[in-house]
């Protein structure tokens, strides 16, 4: 290469010029907008993107001044992208490695929305480490985040500016900044909840269990089998039959959700759940177990455990019946998850072997549990004649 470009063979200039023109018409062929002509033949028009209305039309004299407007706007967004496009850039690559579900890529992709408005329309080259900090800062204060959710955050400004480091465009390291950035406890958003918001009372829950059962369809036999094994609403949903052997429900699917490319929730079950420990095997007590005889008679061809007219119970469905149910009993409105804690509060209550507790809510140690899940049922009359009766606090 050297010599043939010292010799005079190889015409730099004229590889230069066809590297160029190669280029261009790469940026031609990528523009998502035709180009046409007006219908006086004075001008040629096209739209380019535009960050707040979408798209924005532009106008030159001649075929050739219009083409040129459109390759200083695509290689501008190359040279220089915006925060915007680089988080397009690290979601899209994720999704395509299989690092993330469909159902992920939605809550990041709409937590950006949320939270990046301005932020992600910067140029990315000319954020500074002072700029990031500002900005976690400032969106923990607007909206009032949540530890979680602030994490959440963190999330999507780690992988935005790790991508951006690998890719040149920044000379910074964003690992670094994160761990200098200093967050006092005290700015999260606390979200106190009471126990009947939790849980369902202990004199709630003989009331809805009665309703279930003298109320007997799919899905409210659903729910009763959430009551007695503490199963995860998605995992529910997604039991095949073959996975149900005697008193044994094998747990080796969930429910995930994601948006098609119109807009449209889809709800599919995944073979995995999120984590080694929810893969387990969820005994269901001996005085439970015709519920899953009931749930065969309804359903005796169906391939899944939650079937109605030959199609699978989603988990809309099952939150959508159990708020039914708080309603018709009198009791606070709950969501599926709830049964869970009740469930887990039960176990703890009764002091049940803590490896077993673990295995039975599929959590990887009892602390997450105890944490978590753990809340007192009893009424405020029941514990205050429970604190009434304890000698040391008794008057003499």
């Amino acid at each position: 290469m050297k010599y043939g470009v010292e010799s005079g063979i190889i015409d730099i200039a004229y590889l230069q010029n066809v590297v160029a023109m190669q280029k261009r018409e790469e940026f031609l062929k990528k523009h998502p907008y035709k180009i046409w002509q007006s219908k006086d033949g004075k001008t040629w028009k096209t739209y380019i993107p535009d960050g707040k209305n979408g798209r924005k039309q532009i106008s030159r004299t001649s075929e050739k001044a219009i083409k040129d407007a459109v390759v200083k706007y695509w290689k501008s967004k190359e040279e220089n992208p915006t925060v915007k496009e680089i988080f397009y850039i690290w979601l899209n690559g994720r999704l395509a490695n299989k690092e993330i579900s469909k159902a992920t890529y939605d809550r990041y992709e709409t937590d950006f929305k949320r939270f990046f408005k301005e932020f992600g329309n910067r140029k990315i080259a000319t954020v500074t480490e002072m700029d990031i900090e500002d900005f976690m800062l400032h969106t923990l204060g607007e909206y009032g985040l949540t530890a979680k959710a602030f994490s959440n955050l963190r999330t999507l400004v780690f992988g935005v500016f790790k991508k951006a480091k690998k890719m040149r465009l920044i000379d910074y390291s964003i690992t670094l900044t994160m761990s200098d950035m200093e967050v006092s406890k005290k700015a999260f958003k606390r979200v106190i909840k009471e126990d009947y918001e939790e849980v369902f009372m202990e004199d709630e829950e003989p009331q809805v269990k009665e309703y279930l059962q003298n109320n007997q369809d799919v899905l409210n036999l659903g729910i009763l089998l959430m009551f007695v094994t503490g199963m995860r609403v998605g995992e529910l949903v997604s039991v095949p039959w073959s996975c149900v052997s005697g008193n044994v429900i094998k747990i080796r699917h969930t429910e995930t959700r994601y948006k098609d490319e119109n807009g449209k929730s889809v709800f599919e079950v995944k073979e995995m759940p999120k984590t080694d420990a929810g893969i387990r095997d969820v005994i269901v007590p001996k005085d439970y177990v015709w519920i899953l005889r009931k749930l065969r008679a309804l359903n005796p061809f169906g391939e899944y455990m939650m079937m109605k007219d030959g199609i699978r119970v989603k988990t809309y469905s099952v939150r959508k019946r159990l708020y039914n149910v708080c309603r018709k009993t009198g009791v606070y409105q709950k969501s599926p998850h709830k049964i869970r804690k009740t469930y887990g509060s039960i176990l703890l209550d009764n002091d049940i072997d803590k490896v077993l507790i673990t295995q039975q809510m599929g959590h990887t140690d009892i602390v997450c549990t105890e944490q978590h899940y753990h809340r007192n049922r009893r009424e405020q009359t029941r514990k205050a004649e429970i604190l009434n009766n304890v000698p040391e606090l008794r008057a003499n």
